[in-house]
């Protein structure tokens, strides 16, 4: 079951009543894993990646995001070897949301519906990835290996940033623009003191889904009469 399936069940079912079902058939280390993860997730912070053609660049996106707490990966119009990315990022799209969109308006629409500011990297972006600003959800978006974003992508974003480099290369593999961007980012939106900005409710959500994630679907189905839903938006 991949996190949007479980976002399903919770919806259908609470969240309440899914963690309470699931709790004694996970151990009490798993438990904790759960509540650390869940505690460190900033849902403020998604990142995307336009047109990507190589899937382990795809997937080394996802697997960043998720290792460093971002909520949220959008995968738009993927090219070649990339349209395999699913199988890929399969373990890692248990813990993370990953969208997958056919087109650019798509993306575009669903980040407004989630209120997030579009920020694109771009090696002639006038603002240093250093002075990018957190104080809003945000997401960061990166574009295709070789041409970079499109003009349509640069035209939707608010800011145009880079990752600053004083060394002799003029560029960065895509997944270590993304990784660098990340990073530094959300160690910004952290010195506040706090690991993650969901509210207690969004926890409990959170926290409802991962251990569905955690169990055997067979175990889900036979607590809830329901079937797993592989596909992702």
């Amino acid at each position: 079951m991949d996190l949007h399936a479980a976002e399903r069940l919770v919806a259908e079912h609470g969240a309440d009543r899914v963690t309470d079902a699931l709790t004694p058939h996970l151990s009490e280390a798993r438990r904790a894993r759960i509540e650390a993860v869940v505690g460190g997730r900033m849902a403020s912070v998604h990142v995307a990646v336009e047109a990507p053609s190589d899937p382990h660049n795809a997937a080394a996106i996802v697997r960043t995001a998720e290792a460093l707490g971002a909520l949220g990966v959008h995968v738009i119009a993927a090219e070649g070897r990339a349209l395999h990315a699913r199988a890929t990022t399969q373990g890692c799209s248990h813990w993370v949301q990953t969208y997958h969109h056919e087109d650019l308006e798509g993306f575009l629409h669903r980040i407004r519906g989630l209120g997030l500011r579009l920020h694109g990297a771009a090696m002639d972006g006038s603002v240093p990835v250093t002075r990018l600003g957190v104080d809003e959800p945000l997401c960061l978006l990166l574009g295709n290996e070789q041409r970079g974003l499109s003009k349509a992508a640069r035209g939707a974003c608010s800011t145009l940033f880079h990752v600053p480099m004083v060394g002799m290369s003029e560029s960065l593999n895509l997944s270590v623009t993304a990784a660098i961007s990340l990073f530094e980012v959300l160690r910004r939106k952290r010195e506040s003191g706090s690991l993650g900005d969901l509210d207690q409710a969004g926890r409990a959500r959170l926290r409802a889904c991962y251990y569905a994630v955690g169990v055997d679907d067979r175990l889900v189905h036979a607590l809830f009469g329901s079937s797993a839903v592989e596909a992702s938006p």
